[in-house]
Protein backbone atom coordinates (compact mmCIF):
# COMPACT_ATOMS: atom_id res chain seq x y z
CA UNK A 1 0.00 0.00 0.00
CA UNK A 2 0.98 3.66 -0.62
CA UNK A 3 1.85 5.93 2.45
CA UNK A 4 -0.61 7.49 4.03
CA UNK A 5 0.97 10.70 2.69
CA UNK A 6 1.80 11.17 -0.75
CA UNK A 7 3.81 14.16 -1.61
CA UNK A 8 4.36 15.29 -5.25
CA UNK A 9 6.60 17.96 -6.54
CA UNK A 10 5.54 20.79 -8.84
CA UNK A 11 7.00 22.76 -12.08
CA UNK A 12 7.86 25.27 -9.75
CA UNK A 13 9.47 23.28 -7.24
CA UNK A 14 6.88 23.25 -5.10
CA UNK A 15 5.58 20.47 -3.41
CA UNK A 16 2.00 19.12 -2.49
CA UNK A 17 1.89 16.80 0.65
CA UNK A 18 -1.82 14.45 -0.41
CA UNK A 19 -3.03 13.40 3.01
CA UNK A 20 -5.05 9.79 2.83
CA UNK A 21 -9.30 11.04 3.36
CA UNK A 22 -10.67 7.78 2.22
CA UNK A 23 -9.75 3.92 0.90
CA UNK A 24 -12.73 1.48 -0.06
CA UNK A 25 -13.19 -0.88 -3.06
CA UNK A 26 -10.09 -0.12 -4.62
CA UNK A 27 -10.03 3.43 -4.26
CA UNK A 28 -7.86 5.74 -2.42
CA UNK A 29 -8.56 9.46 -2.14
CA UNK A 30 -6.09 12.09 -0.90
CA UNK A 31 -6.77 15.17 -0.59
CA UNK A 32 -4.47 18.75 0.32
CA UNK A 33 -5.14 19.87 3.50
CA UNK A 34 -3.80 23.13 3.25
CA UNK A 35 -6.21 23.77 0.28
CA UNK A 36 -9.15 24.02 2.15
CA UNK A 37 -12.26 22.79 1.07
CA UNK A 38 -13.78 25.75 -1.33
CA UNK A 39 -10.75 24.93 -3.70
CA UNK A 40 -9.37 20.86 -3.24
CA UNK A 41 -6.56 19.94 -4.87
CA UNK A 42 -6.97 15.49 -4.76
CA UNK A 43 -5.16 12.68 -5.60
CA UNK A 44 -6.96 9.62 -6.53
CA UNK A 45 -5.54 5.88 -6.95
CA UNK A 46 -8.04 2.80 -7.61
CA UNK A 47 -7.65 -0.19 -9.44
CA UNK A 48 -10.78 -1.88 -10.97
CA UNK A 49 -10.96 -5.18 -13.51
CA UNK A 50 -11.88 -4.50 -17.13
CA UNK A 51 -13.21 -7.41 -19.73
CA UNK A 52 -12.07 -7.19 -23.34
CA UNK A 53 -12.80 -9.58 -25.86
CA UNK A 54 -9.30 -10.72 -25.52
CA UNK A 55 -9.49 -11.16 -21.80
CA UNK A 56 -9.70 -9.61 -18.42
CA UNK A 57 -7.56 -6.52 -18.30
CA UNK A 58 -6.62 -4.89 -14.50
CA UNK A 59 -7.02 -0.73 -14.70
CA UNK A 60 -4.94 1.11 -12.87
CA UNK A 61 -6.07 4.89 -12.35
CA UNK A 62 -3.75 7.60 -10.81
CA UNK A 63 -5.70 11.31 -10.64
CA UNK A 64 -5.32 14.81 -10.11
CA UNK A 65 -7.71 17.40 -9.18
CA UNK A 66 -7.55 20.83 -8.77
CA UNK A 67 -10.72 22.98 -8.15
CA UNK A 68 -10.28 27.34 -8.29
CA UNK A 69 -12.57 30.08 -7.97
CA UNK A 70 -12.82 32.06 -11.09
CA UNK A 71 -12.58 35.70 -10.24
CA UNK A 72 -15.06 36.89 -12.40
CA UNK A 73 -18.18 35.44 -11.16
CA UNK A 74 -17.10 33.19 -8.34
CA UNK A 75 -17.95 30.02 -10.01
CA UNK A 76 -15.78 27.09 -8.87
CA UNK A 77 -14.03 25.27 -11.85
CA UNK A 78 -12.20 22.47 -11.96
CA UNK A 79 -9.02 20.40 -13.99
CA UNK A 80 -8.13 16.99 -14.20
CA UNK A 81 -4.95 15.19 -14.85
CA UNK A 82 -4.85 11.16 -15.00
CA UNK A 83 -3.16 8.21 -16.45
CA UNK A 84 -4.75 4.93 -16.81
CA UNK A 85 -3.08 1.86 -17.28
CA UNK A 86 -4.89 -1.20 -18.59
CA UNK A 87 -2.37 -4.74 -18.54
CA UNK A 88 -3.61 -7.67 -19.80
CA UNK A 89 -3.84 -10.47 -16.96
CA UNK A 90 -2.32 -12.78 -19.01
CA UNK A 91 1.07 -10.96 -19.58
CA UNK A 92 0.58 -10.48 -23.14
CA UNK A 93 2.10 -6.99 -22.35
CA UNK A 94 4.54 -7.35 -19.31
CA UNK A 95 4.66 -5.04 -16.63
CA UNK A 96 8.38 -3.95 -17.96
CA UNK A 97 6.68 -3.14 -21.15
CA UNK A 98 3.79 -1.11 -19.92
CA UNK A 99 6.74 0.64 -17.51
CA UNK A 100 8.70 1.68 -20.48
CA UNK A 101 5.42 3.22 -21.98
CA UNK A 102 4.97 5.39 -18.67
CA UNK A 103 8.82 6.28 -19.21
CA UNK A 104 8.12 6.74 -22.75
CA UNK A 105 4.65 8.71 -21.97
CA UNK A 106 6.23 11.04 -19.01
CA UNK A 107 9.18 11.88 -21.76
CA UNK A 108 6.50 13.04 -23.99
CA UNK A 109 4.74 15.25 -21.40
CA UNK A 110 8.29 16.99 -20.09
CA UNK A 111 9.97 17.25 -23.50
CA UNK A 112 9.81 21.62 -24.01
CA UNK A 113 6.84 22.69 -26.05
CA UNK A 114 4.61 19.35 -26.15
CA UNK A 115 2.43 20.39 -23.74
CA UNK A 116 1.85 23.73 -24.92
CA UNK A 117 1.52 21.90 -28.38
CA UNK A 118 -0.74 19.34 -26.59
CA UNK A 119 -3.18 22.35 -25.07
CA UNK A 120 -3.19 24.11 -28.27
CA UNK A 121 -4.93 20.84 -29.80
CA UNK A 122 -2.22 20.11 -32.73
CA UNK A 123 -2.38 16.96 -33.51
Amino acid sequence: MFATDITLVGDAASSTVYSLRSIADGKAIRGDATAGLSQPKQLTISHSEVSRPAGILDRHLVRLDRTETRVADSVDVAGSVYLVVESPRDNTVTVAQLKDMITQLRNFLTTAGYADKLFNGEP
